[in-house]
């Protein structure tokens, strides 16, 4: 890293260039009021966390003013700003800060990214790492999510360095998202629930950032999904792949053949690989008592019914991914040999599904009892899965790749799951929160990461 660029990704002096923008703009006054509207939006802290959070900000509020902040002042100044709905701003600046406004609508963030862009992508040189049949130029992407719902995410984590895509899930018509909050950090260990409140908040480039989400699912209708998919398929340079993720609805046959339509209309938007969703935790029920349907990949039969007519739907020279959930030895032995000649990846975990209440008790998402856990709290899912997926793959002289996510934040945490056999790995919460992570990856690894292909 360049001496002129500190760990947090922006320059010396960034403090007082922050303080001099948010001058000009009119903002700086009301700064610790839309700080607490953004910490309230969603529910209120206790009395006495409210006190203290509004002294912070008000604090430094009164530092900026007198031009006496100084760089240490930068942690506060990016929770505070991020809240305050000036992420933007932090961006423009280089400050390493989440990429999605979690105070913001999901179609609001569909248009722009607010975190911060990177000058040039980052390559690691004229390496290549096969995924897929495909020559990406690092194996390191994000998974599909919200961080993937359309032609700028995918412009922007491509700029950004990560070269193996997968664009959010789509569906064969419009489907809304949950009801807000939608995303939030997980900054204590999870136990028998996830104590999550919606204005907890974790440092960006922090190894050790958990998220939990219910975002139910949401697509756009077809209509502007798909021409979008078109525009984003052009977004991504010849070295970098851009999967497509679907989902179907209904039950038995009818489950299958709209999972095969949804994948067909991905495919003649000009997908090469299509991704199926199969286990997703989030989808809304109301015949089930915590509200949410469990992941498909649970049910073996259906599963392999589903892989089945798409696989025969779509042409044989698109790719087909099935995505699973964190699956125990036994489902995951019994799965594994049904799914393999169907399928030229697998990819795992999808968040796991977790109870999700407030520190007061109260249900984070509220409606929804379970949500999806992410980011350093399921990395031993994660590995444990890739291990043996990869396995089960090798002793049944298997030859679908692997995908692996769950945990990846770091380069550490990259490379563990990239060393137990993943053919490439992808990040969901580790990618939200610090989007400078395929830019240190690459820093760290594009010299000398194994199983490149031959130039």
């Amino acid at each position: 890293m360049s001496s002129l660029c500190r760990a947090d990704g922006s320059s010396p002096g960034v403090v007082a260039r922050l303080r001099d923008e948010l001058v000009a703009r009119g903002l700086l006054d009301g700064l610790p009021a839309a700080f607490l509207a953004g910490v309230t939006r969603f529910a209120t802290p206790p009395a006495a966390q409210l006190d203290a959070l509004r002294a912070d900000a008000g604090r430094l509020t009164a530092r900026l003013a007198a031009g006496e902040a100084g760089e240490e002042d930068l942690p506060l100044l990016t929770r505070v700003a991020y809240s305050a709905g000036h992420g933007g701003l932090l961006a423009a600046h280089g400050v390493r800060t989440p990429s999605y406004d979690v105070l913001r609508s999901y179609r609001e963030n569909l248009t722009t990214p607010v975190g911060p862009r990177l000058p040039g992508r980052p390559r690691a040189g004229d390496r290549r790492w096969r995924v897929l049949g495909r020559d990406v130029g690092f194996p390191l992407g994000v998974p599909a999510c919200v961080l993937g719902g359309g032609e700028e995410w995918v412009r922007y984590h491509a700029r950004n360095g990560f070269s193996v895509l997968t664009y959010k899930t789509v569906r064969s018509r419009a489907h809304e998202p949950n009801a807000r909050p939608n995303w939030t950090f997980a900054p204590r260990p999870p136990g028998e629930v996830v104590v999550s409140d919606p204005w907890d908040w974790v440092a960006p480039g922090d190894p050790g950032v958990s998220t939990v989400n219910s975002f139910g699912v949401p697509s756009p209708s077809p209509e502007e999904w798909m021409p979008d998919l078109e525009r984003s398929l052009t977004a991504v340079d010849d070295d970098q792949l851009l999967l497509v993720s679907v989902m179907g609805s209904g039950d038995g046959t009818a489950l299958a053949d709209d999972f095969a339509r949804v994948a067909c209309m991905a495919q003649e938007a000009g997908a090469e690989v299509v991704e199926l969703n199969l286990s997703c935790p989030n989808t809304l029920s109301a015949a089930a008592d915590d509200g949410v349907k469990p992941p498909l990949c649970l049910d073996a039969d259906a599963t392999v019914a589903v892989v089945e007519a798409v696989r025969r739907a779509l042409d044989d020279r698109t790719g087909l991914v099935a995505k699973i959930s964190w699956l125990d030895a036994d489902r995951l032995a019994a799965l594994v040999p049904r799914l393999a000649p169907l399928v030229d990846g697998v990819a795992g975990i999808n968040t796991v599904p977790s109870r999700v209440v407030r520190s007061d008790g109260e249900p984070t998402f509220p409606g929804r009892a379970v949500a999806g856990l992410s980011g350093a709290a399921v990395r031993g899912h994660a590995l444990d899965l890739t291990r043996r997926l990869v396995t089960l793959r090798g002793a049944g002289g298997h030859r679908f790749d692997v995908l692996a996510m769950g945990g990846v934040t770091d380069v550490a945490s990259f490379a563990a799951l990239y060393e137990a056999g993943a053919d490439a790995v992808q990040s969901a919460s580790g990618a939200f929160a610090d989007p400078f992570l395929a830019r240190d990856c690459i820093a760290a690894l594009g010299d000398t990461l194994p199983r490149s292909v031959p130039r």
